[in-house]
């Protein structure tokens, strides 16, 4: 298996690893965690996780210059802070289903991305997967019903919103990857998104919470699965792969949310919603 492959295979664990987001959020929602809370928890807890790992493994990784700490601060504003937010409060508002499913207009946005920053070769065939893409997303939130974009505006725009951060963190990592270690970079950019998260959070007001020892597993278990291990994979394989297909090998996450909405959160999926992710994944 060449270096491609293995990088495209990385990124398509990663996805799946993400796609466990949806029924984490929704667990721990329902034992009385804030939406903001969680997001925080998930980026500090992962970075205390891979802080540890690396001090123990090989502290020489936490050596960066201020132009790396720099570009890691962006990631972790845009990629890290305004993802983790405004994805968490639109599952909150809209479902994981519909969440996930606004989240896949990222191949749009990396083809543009790719494209126009990277001058990756816009040939047909990615134009016509991107175009798929975004009338299948269409499809999969409406159900072929447009007007069912009226029933939570603001909850579609946070969606949307999720989708362009998400878009830019390997559009911005790729850059970064190629001169800094890329667990460097994920590490400090977990810590200043934890930063940003934090005035969110309000963890004080949840501190009490954290007594139940089943709430501080699953935490955990978020931070590790849905968070440390999948960036992990993700970052370190950006420099293998182009921007403008990530989009479409990282749609392993859709499946999964999908599968858990529908199976272990019971949300209504309807044959309309399926016909639009078929056609994602056409």
């Amino acid at each position: 298996m060449d270096m491609e492959t293995k990088s495209y295979l990385k990124i398509a664990i990663a996805g799946g690893l993400w796609g466990t987001i949806g029924i984490f959020v929704q667990t721990l929602r329902g034992l009385g965690l804030s939406a903001e809370f969680l997001a925080f928890s998930r980026v500090f807890l992962g970075f205390i996780l891979l802080l540890i790992l690396f001090v123990a493994k090989d502290p020489s990784i936490l050596k960066i210059d201020r132009k790396g700490l720099l570009s890691a601060c962006i990631i972790g504003i845009i990629s890290q802070g305004v993802f983790n937010l405004t994805y968490f409060a639109c599952i909150q508002r809209v479902g994981t289903f519909t969440a996930v499913v606004l989240l896949y207009f990222s191949p749009v946005f990396m083809f543009l991305l790719g494209t126009f920053m990277y001058k990756e070769k816009a040939d047909k065939r990615k134009i016509i997967s991107v175009l798929i893409c975004f009338f299948g997303c269409i499809f999969g939130v409406t159900g072929g019903k447009l007007s069912s974009l009226e029933t939570d505006l603001t909850g579609i725009a946070l969606g949307l919103t999720a989708s362009l951060s998400y878009s830019l963190m390997p559009a911005l990592s790729k850059k970064t990857a190629n001169n800094y270690n890329p667990f460097t970079i994920i590490i400090y950019s977990f810590m200043f998104g934890s930063l940003i998260l934090l005035p969110f959070a309000k963890p004080m007001e949840s501190l009490y919470l954290l007594k139940d020892i089943k709430i501080v597993m699953i935490l955990l278990g978020f931070s590790l699965f849905a968070a440390a291990m999948p960036y992990c994979l993700y970052i370190p394989s950006l420099h293998n792969v182009q921007i403008s297909k990530l989009g479409v090998i990282a749609s392993v996450e859709l499946i999964v949310s999908i599968a858990i909405a529908a199976v272990f959160l019971k949300e209504p999926v309807y044959l309309g919603n399926l016909i639009g992710v078929a056609i994602i994944l056409f």
